[in-house]
Formats: structure tokens, sequence, C-alpha cells
């Protein structure tokens, strides 16, 4: 099995709609996501969050196919 703290990976820019994408990254064991332009705050973050949670999980599988690891994300 793979030691989660060698795993280094990244993903595309995910589109999340009304002009946003989030990129995230797997690096010594944490998950990091950066947004682009910048993070949404209010009504237009709640507005893009089950884009942004598909797009997590999708980065999460991709993580654990390749890596054979089981992964766990806690929101909250």
């Amino acid at each position: 099995m793979t030691d989660p703290r060698t795993v280094n990976m990244a993903s595309e820019a995910m589109p999340l709609g009304d002009g946003l994408t989030v990129t995230f990254s797997m690096k010594n064991g944490q998950l990091d996501a950066e947004w682009q332009p910048r993070i949404p705050y209010g009504r237009k973050g709640r507005k893009c969050l089950p884009a942004y949670k598909r797009a997590r999980n999708e980065f999460i599988r991709r993580v654990a196919s390749r890596t054979g690891l089981n992964m766990l994300v806690v929101d909250l």
C-alpha cells in the first residue's frame, strides 16, 4: 500500500459555473484547493457548493484509484 505522505497529485482546473474553477492537489497527505478567480462567499458560495463537492469527490476518487488508498473526507 502507498504511504499517504508520499502522494503528490494535482487535478486540472475543474469548472464550477459562474466563471469559477477549482484545482485540487494532494501533497504530503494534505488536500488543498485553489480557487480562480477567488473563493466565493455568501449566496454565490452556497450556489457552487454542490459542484465543488462533486469536483472534490472526483479528485479523491482519482487519488484512491491511482494509489490504492482508502480515502475519507469529513465536512465540518
